[in-house]
C-alpha cells in the first residue's frame, strides 16, 4: 500500500489486482473502514500484485503490468492509464462527505447503476441516486462503467448522487454528503473485461440450485395446505413443468410476523401438536410435497437488526470495532444507555437461527419481502453505533448475505434466496425479482441494468394474462408465477393460455442444460445470463436504445413485447419456425402463433438441450440434443454438477466440450469431448447420456462417421436439417463426427 499527503488530507492506493486500483483518501490519515469491506461483501482488498512505485518524477507513479496510476500531489488529481485511455479523477474532500469528477469524451458511453431507472441503460446525461427507495430504487448499485476501458466502483453507503454529464456534458461528477472518500478504478479492454473485475472484488454471481432454475410457483394467500398439495397436483396432472410451491405472508399465525418467534397458521397448515417443532413426516404436507417433487419456498419480512451479528463476528476475530465517541446525537432515542432500538431483535440470537426449524421441514428457498428492508429507520442506531443513513443501502446486502450463509451453513446446500432490494456485492448471495412492479416492459431494462453490474439471476414477475408477458417471463435466468392476491393459476386461465404456459415451461425445462451452463459461465466471469446488445455488441452504440431485445446467454436471441426489432449482423435462426433471418436490419417480427414473441439463435452456435421434465430433479434416461446452427466455427461447454452443493467453486463439475470446425464445402466436424472433472475427484454427476445431434440449413449429407464409422441419419427436405445420433455406449472418449456433404 502507498500512501502521501495532498491539498485537502492524506491519501492511500492498493492494487488488489491487476488492472484494479483501490483509492481511499481523509483529511486525516484515519481512513476508516467501509461497512462492505468490514462485513466481508467487497473481496480482494489485500494486495496481490508486485506493483512499483516511482517518486523521482514530480508527479508519484505506481505502475504494474501495463497499468498506472500518476497522483499530482498538489491538487489530489489522478491519472489511471489502461490499454484503452487515460482516465482523470479528481479527489476534493467536504466537512463530512467529498465530490469525485471525472472527464469524460465526447462519445462516450456510460452504463450501470443498477436499478436507479427502467427507462434507459446507456446512462450518459442523466442524473442517478444511490438510495434504496420501495417500488422506486429497488436496487441502486454505485459500479459505473464506461465502454472506453474503465469502471468504478464509489464504496459508499450513504446516499451519494451521479451526474452523468447532465449538468457538464463533459463531466461525471459524484457527490456524497457523507462519507469516506474510498473507491475502486478498474480498467481493461473491454466492459465485459470491467465487469469480471469489478466481480472480482464485489463478487461473482452466485450459482443457484438446480430447482431454481425451473419454474416456481407461489400460491394465494388464501390457500392453505390442501389447496397447495392441489396446485402441486394439477401441475403434475396437467403436464405443466413446475420446481418451487412458494407460500406468502399467510403461512405464518401472526400476519407480516417480524419476530423469531414465526409458527405455522394452524388453521391453514395444521402439524400434529404432538409431533417435533421441526416435524417433517409423512404426517405432514411436507411429506406429500417431497413425493410430487417440489420444493418449498417462504415469504419472510425483515425488521431486525442484523449488524448485531455482523459485529459479533469480527468481534471473534478480535478485528478492531469502530468507535462512535464524538458521533453527532441526532434524536433522543441515541442518548443513554438504550442501545436496543426495536422490539424484534434479540442481539445474542442470529436471525437465520429460528428459521432452522422451518429447513429441517423442508424449506428451499425464501423470498425477502420488501417489507421493510427497504424503509427508512431514522430513528434507529444499528448494533448500538450505527446511524440509519450509513445502513439503509447496506441492509439489503447483509439481509441476503445472513440467509444464503446461514441457510449454507446449517445444510451444506444452496437455496433459492430471492429479494426485490439490492446494492453493491448482493449478486453473490441471492437472486432478485423487479419487486412489485410486475412483468411488463419496463421490467426488461431493469434485467439488462442489473447485467451491466455483474448481478445475473434477475427476473420479475410474470405476467401469465397475455402472451407477451409468458414469453418474457419464462426465457428469464429464472422463473416465476406470483399469484399472491389473484387466482392467476394456470387451469383458470382458459385452455389457449393454459396451452401455451405449458409449452413455455416445457421450452424452459428443455432449454436447461443450455442455461445451466450459461449461469455457471456467469459464475466465473460475472457476465450474466440476460445480456444487453449494448453488451454483447460493444462497438455498436445503436443498441444503447433497444429496449426490446437480449441475449440469452451466448447464442440465444431474445425479443419481447415490442417487435420492431434490430437483429444484430448475421444470420439468426427462428427456434419456433425454421426460418433463417438476414441480421444487421430492422425487422417487424410477425409472432407465430400461441407465442408471445421471438427466439433466434445465432448462426455459427451450438446449444445443448434436454426433454422436458415434470420437474428438474427428476431422473431421465433420456439422451441430450445437441443443436448446431453452421455459419462458422462454434464451440460450447456443457457443464454438470450435484445441482445442490457448492462444490462447483472448487472445481467440482464435469464439463463436455462440443466443437464445430472444419466448415466447407465438403462438410463439416463435429466433435464432442470426453467428459472430464476439473478437481479430478469422484463427484456426484448425473450419468453421462449420449446425444441426438441436428443440424439446421444444411444440403443433404452424403456420409456421415462417429469415430470413423459410418451411421445412419435423417434427413428432412423441407427443414433441410439433418439428424444423427451419438449413443450413450460411444461415450467416455473424444467423439469425432464428420458430415461429408
Amino acid at each position: 500500500m502507498y500512501e502521501q499527503s495532498f491539498s485537502d488530507g492524506f491519501m492511500k492506493v492498493s492494487m488488489p489486482e491487476n488492472g484494479v486500483f483501490h483509492v481511499c483518501a481523509s483529511k486525516t490519515n484515519d481512513y476508516g473502514v467501509s461497512l462492505l469491506n468490514k462485513y466481508g461483501v467487497l473481496k480482494g482488498t489485500d494486495e496481490t500484485s508486485l506493483y512499483t512505485v516511482d517518486e523521482s518524477k514530480e508527479n508519484t507513479v505506481i505502475s504494474d503490468s501495463g497499468y498506472t496510476l500518476e497522483i499530482e500531489e498538489k491538487e489530489g488529481s489522478l491519472r489511471f492509464k489502461g490499454s484503452k485511455r487515460q482516465l482523470e479523477v479528481g479527489v476534493s474532500l467536504n466537512r463530512e462527505g467529498f465530490s469525485l469528477s471525472i472527464p469524460i469524451t465526447k462519445t462516450e458511453r456510460l452504463f450501470g447503476l443498477g436499478d436507479e431507472t427502467r427507462k434507459h441503460i446507456m446512462k450518459r446525461g442523466r442524473t442517478a441516486t444511490m438510495w434504496v427507495e420501495n417500488v422506486v430504487t429497488y436496487g441502486p448499485i454505485p459500479f459505473l462503467v464506461s465502454a472506453e476501458g474503465w469502471g468504478i466502483l464509489v464504496n459508499c453507503t450513504y446516499k451519494h448522487t451521479y451526474d452523468l454529464g447532465k449538468t457538464n456534458p463533459h463531466e461525471v461528477m459524484i457527490n456524497a454528503e457523507k462519507g469516506n472518500v474510498d473507491f475502486y478504478i478498474f480498467l481493461g479492454d473491454s466492459m465485459k473485461e470491467i465487469i469480471n473485475l469489478y466481480t472480482d472484488i464485489s463478487g461473482k454471481p452466485i450459482m443457484l440450485p438446480r430447482y431454481a432454475y425451473g419454474l416456481t410457483f407461489v400460491c394465494n394467500e388464501e390457500e392453505g395446505a390442501r389447496d397447495l398439495l392441489q396446485n402441486c397436483l394439477s401441475f403434475r396432472d396437467r403436464e405443466i413443468p413446475c420446481d418451487i410451491m412458494g407460500l406468502e405472508p399467510s403461512w405464518m399465525e401472526t400476519h407480516y410476523d417480524y419476530s423469531v418467534n414465526k409458527r405455522w397458521n394452524p388453521e391453514k397448515f395444521y402439524l400434529p401438536y404432538w409431533k417435533p417443532e421441526n416435524y417433517n413426516g409423512d404426517w405432514s404436507f411436507f411429506f406429500n410435497l417431497r413425493q410430487l417433487g417440489f420444493k418449498l419456498s417462504l415469504w419472510l419480512c425483515c425488521d431486525y437488526d442484523l449488524f448485531w451479528y455482523e459485529e459479533g463476528q469480527k468481534a471473534e476475530t478480535k478485528e478492531e470495532t469502530r468507535s462512535m465517541a464524538g458521533a453527532e446525537i441526532v434524536d433522543d432515542h441515541f442518548a443513554g444507555n438504550a442501545v436496543i432500538m426495536d422490539k424484534v431483535t434479540v442481539p445474542s440470537e442470529p436471525w437465520f437461527e429460528h428459521l432452522k426449524k422451518f429447513v429441517e421441514q423442508g424449506a428451499a428457498g425464501f423470498k425477502l419481502d420488501g417489507a421493510l428492508q427497504v424503509m427508512t429507520h431514522p430513528d434507529r442506531l444499528w448494533a448500538g453505533k450505527y446511524h440509519d443513513d450509513e445502513i439503509h443501502n447496506l441492509y439489503p446486502v447483509i439481509y441476503a448475505k445472513q440467509m444464503q450463509q446461514g441457510y449454507t451453513e446449517h445444510t451444506g446446500q444452496r437455496a433459492l434466496i430471492y429479494t426485490p432490494s439490492l446494492y453493491a456485492g448482493t449478486q453473490q448471495y441471492a437472486a432478485t425479482w423487479a419487486g412489485d412492479t410486475g412483468g411488463g416492459t419496463d421490467t426488461v431494462p431493469y434485467v439488462m441494468n442489473m447485467a451491466f453490474c455483474g448481478h445475473s439471476n434477475a427476473s420479475c414477475d410474470l405476467d401469465i394474462t397475455y402472451p407477451e408477458g409468458i414469453h418474457f417471463g419464462f426465457l428469464m435466468p429464472w422463473s416465476q408465477i406470483n399469484a399472491w392476491r389473484n387466482w392467476q393459476h394456470p387451469w383458470f386461465l382458459g385452455k389457449e393460455k393454459e396451452t401455451m404456459i405449458r409449452e413455455y415451461s416445457e421450452l424452459r425445462s428443455s432449454l436447461f442444460p443450455y442455461l445451466y451452463s450459461m449461469a455457471h459461465y456467469a459464475s466465473k466471469t460475472g457476465l450474466a445470463v440476460a445480456r444487453p446488445l449494448s453488451l454483447v455488441y460493444e462497438d455498436v452504440p445503436e443498441f444503447d436504445d433497444v429496449l426490446n431485445m437480449y441475449m440469452l446467454g451466448d447464442s440465444l436471441l431474445v425479443g419481447a413485447f415490442d417487435m420492431h426489432l434490430t437483429l444484430p449482423d448475421g444470420r439468426w435462426y427462428d427456434w419456433f419456425t425454421g426460418d433463417v433471418v438476414e441480421g444487421g436490419r430492422t425487422l417487424d417480427y410477425k409472432i407465430p402463433q400461441g407465442k408471445g414473441g421471438a427466439l433466434f439463435a445465432k448462426e455459427g452456435s451450438v446449444i445443448v438441450t434436454q426433454a422436458p421434465k415434470a420437474y428438474l430433479d427428476e431422473e431421465s434416461k433420456d439422451k441430450y440434443t445437441i443443436h448446431i446452427f453452421p455459419g462458422e466455427a462454434a464451440r460450447f461447454e456443457l457443464i454438470e454438477d450435484d445441482g445442490v452443493t457448492y462444490d462447483y467453486m472448487n472445481g467440482a463439475y464435469g464439463k463436455t466440450e462440443i466443437s464445430v470446425s472444419d466448415l466447407s464445402e465438403k462438410g463439416l466436424t463435429v466433435q464432442v469431448k470426453k467428459r472430464v472433472v476439473p478437481n479430478g475427484e469422484n463427484i456426484d454427476l448425473p450419468k453421462e447420456k449420449g446425444f441426438d445431434v441436428i443440424l439446421y440449413q444444411i444440403q443433404k449429407p452424403k456420409k456421415v462417421t462417429v469415430d470413423g464409422e459410418t451411421i445412419d441419419f435423417a434427413y428432412d427436405d423441407v427443414k433441410k436439417t439433418a439428424c444423427f445420433s451419438i449413443a450413450e455406449d460411444m461415450r467416455g472418449k473424444d467423439n469425432i463426427c464428420e458430415i461429408l456433404i
